[in-house]
């Protein structure tokens, strides 16, 4: 009986590891006019209400896009997390797999900070954020 409670207490313990991990997305859709929506995907309620993107803005340098995300820790304590920026061409293929990794940033309590990231060759035109915790 202790074994019995012991698996199922482990099983249950690693089921809340994972979901605490689960990463949460945000990508962007650009229209042939140039406009774009974003699309927020969370998979992770827990992350939702520790860190949020506030805000989004697409440009060119040259002949390439840029992005610039504002990341907010939603929380009022200090708090560190894992962000990934991915791009993908209109077809909605990620581009250059090896130049996306994942890195740290830490948000004081209701801090913004603002991350960057230009598009690897021009054939890119969206980005997907993944936010997970640290």
């Amino acid at each position: 009986m202790k074994i019995l409670l012991r698996i199922s207490l482990l099983c249950v313990l690693s089921a809340a590891v994972s979901g605490c991990t689960a990463p949460n997305a945000l990508s962007t859709k650009t229209a042939s006019d140039g406009a774009y929506g974003v699309k927020t995907v969370g998979n992770n309620p827990w992350l939702s209400s520790k860190v949020s993107v506030e805000r989004i803005s697409m440009a060119y340098a040259g002949d390439l896009k840029k992005a610039a995300l504002g990341i907010k820790g939603d929380w009022f304590v200090t708090k560190e997390f894992l962000y990934k920026i991915v791009w993908v061409d209109a077809n909605n293929m990620e581009i250059s797999p090896e130049s996306s990794i994942w890195k740290p940033i830490q948000l004081a309590g209701r801090e913004t900070k603002t991350v960057q990231s230009v598009a690897p060759n021009p054939s890119a035109v969206d980005v997907i954020v993944y936010l997970k915790a640290n």
